[in-house]
């Protein structure tokens, strides 16, 4: 009958099992139907008892699977396993004349196929019942690198995009984590399925949950009375899973802990530069790096140390300048040499704003002789208060809407042009974003196009929004890209590239690259020199003549 099958359309096999389900279902409702007896007695099982046995189980599990997906598509938080068995002893193993014993795998494969396992991820905790199912049918049978192809293949259709929002990439992996654990606890599904899934992002996410020690794998009790063997189908290279943290299953898709220990410095960056009262908060933070390095060692994270010293010697500060004279300035001072490195910016904070820095400067440097401030003025929050005609508004904003109204209290009106001179090196969209500030809350007016005027009086039938601070102690502050940070550095040995030229004349690249070796920490490559006196000749630096390169006077 193979080759029969074979050999014949598709749809035939689809109404072949609709045949023996007619055969082999339950009579008629309506007993002046005779048709069923008639067929049935057409096919005498004594005639043909192989053939008609096999017909048996093709009804029935046809009639067995569309059982199962009435009733259990889309079902996560319901345990429908059980539920199935009993309708299965009902109501199929009666009429398949003892062979009812032999349908226990299939039900647990049908089951293990229709448990949608990307889907049961998105939906947990809520999906508890379907992961109970999955659990107890992987058991029984041999679907457990099934399971890893149906997840992996929905997770490239699914998420891994590149315009899918990073946290939302890890909550899903972190859900992974979890679904896994309590599907298949050895962890040959979660260790295969994460090998190689270099796509989980570049941050780690928040998570609500608290984060808790670590385990230590030193400290194994071999006398555990629950231990198992390795499963079967375990890899070499798999190693049994003791329940662990989220934190270390993610750390372990990648062969090095580099990569998370770089971008939990950046994150760690971001959410201090985020606090504008150093506290309860900078604590937490602190009890969450002394928790992250047993798995990422104390080296890895002596940055972070020093990250969190500048959070508390900022505040120390503070006091003293406090102490001193007033100050409506409480700035966060960092070690640059030690913190990610920060976009920097030319912008220009006029009149008062100009005048506090000036002022805690001058103390810090009493306090501090040995070290000097360099202001990073587009960075931060700055609380006004705001006195006009007939309203006074209290708000939160970023330094660059501070700086705009600062401005309107020399004069009313002020073009566009104007006022991105006044403040400096301000991209034309950020100065029209911050302007947009002012006019959607009624503090300024553009009339005529390009010109911002300022209401002291709020105008008749104007409806202002509702103020709503600007959430910018929350928002991460822009960290340079790699790319920025290399042409950074590298502008750094533009002076001794300049001195070279100045004194040697003209030399070839590969003079140049051999002589800045001897410069601390000069680590760069030939092409990424080559790229970076590229854009120097651009910029009309120098000039290059048969690969010759020289300055241009």
């Amino acid at each position: 009958h193979t080759h029969l099958f074979s050999s014949l359309p598709p749809p035939f096999a689809i109404g072949f099992k609709a045949l023996c389900s007619s055969l082999l279902g339950s009579p008629p409702e309506d007993p002046d139907d005779s048709s069923h007896e008639i067929l049935v007695q057409q096919y005498d099982p004594g005639d043909y008892p192989e053939i008609w046995r096999q017909f048996e189980v093709l009804g029935q599990i046809e009639r067995y699977e569309n059982h199962v997906l009435s009733t259990c598509t889309g079902e996560w938080g319901k345990l429908m396993l059980e539920e199935l068995r009993s309708w299965m002893t009902d109501n199929v193993a009666p009429m398949l004349h003892g062979a009812g014993s032999c349908f226990d795998s299939h039900i647990n494969k049908t089951l293990c196929d229709l448990r949608c396992i990307f889907d049961i991820i998105i939906d947990f905790p809520d999906s508890m019942g379907a992961l109970q199912d999955l659990r107890y049918c992987v058991q029984r049978i041999d679907q457990r690198a099934n399971l890893v192809r149906a997840l992996r293949k929905s997770k490239a259709k699914r998420l891994l995009h590149p315009g899918t929002d990073t946290r939302l990439i890890l909550q899903h992996y972190v859900a992974t984590i979890k679904c896994l654990r309590i599907v298949d606890p050895p962890g040959v599904v979660l260790q295969a399925n994460l090998v190689g899934d270099d796509d989980s992002g570049d941050t780690l996410v928040d998570e609500s949950e608290p984060v808790q020690p670590l385990q230590q794998p030193e400290l194994e009790d071999y006398g555990d009375p629950n231990w198992e063997p390795e499963p079967i189908d375990a890899g070499p290279e798999y190693r049994t899973n003791k329940p662990s943290d989220v934190i270390s299953t993610l750390v372990s898709i990648y062969d090095s802990k580099d990569f998370f220990a770089k971008e939990l410095q950046d994150l760690l960056a971001q959410r201090l530069l985020a606090i504008s009262d150093a506290g309860e908060r900078v604590e937490r933070e602190r009890r969450n790096i002394e928790i992250l390095k047993i798995c990422f060692g104390e080296s890895a994270l002596q940055l972070c140390e020093v990250m969190l010293k500048d959070m508390t010697d900022s505040k120390r500060i503070n006091v003293h300048v406090e102490s001193q004279k007033a100050s409506a300035v409480h700035p966060t001072i960092i070690s640059r040499h030690f913190w990610p490195a920060l976009e920097s910016s030319d912008m220009v904070l006029p009149g008062q704003f100009q005048q506090l820095q000036d002022e805690y400067a001058r103390e810090f440097h009493v306090f501090k002789p040995d070290k000097k401030l360099k202001w990073l003025p587009h960075l931060g929050t700055a609380h006004l208060e705001i006195k006009l005609e007939d309203r006074t508004l209290e708000v939160d904003v970023p330094p660059l809407e501070a700086a705009f109204i600062e401005l309107f209290s020399r004069k009313n009106t002020w073009s566009l042009d104007e006022l991105i001179k006044a403040v400096g090196s301000v991209t034309r969209s950020a100065v029209i974003k911050a302007l947009s500030t002012w006019v959607d809350h009624g503090v300024l007016k553009e009339e005529p196009e390009n010109t911002f005027i300022l209401l002291e009086r709020a105008e008749e039938g104007g409806v202002a929004r509702e103020y709503r601070p600007v959430p910018t102690a929350e928002e991460a502050p822009p960290l340079m890209t790699p790319q920025d940070q290399q042409a950074e550095q590298m502008r750094m040995y533009w002076k001794f590239i300049e001195g070279m030229l100045t004194n040697l004349g003209t030399l070839p690249m590969d003079r140049i690259q051999t002589t800045l070796k001897s410069a601390p920490g000069y680590d760069r490559t030939v092409d990424q020199l080559s790229a970076f006196t590229e854009a120097a000749r651009r910029e009309g630096l120098v000039v290059v003549r048969d690969g010759m390169w020289r300055l241009n006077k």
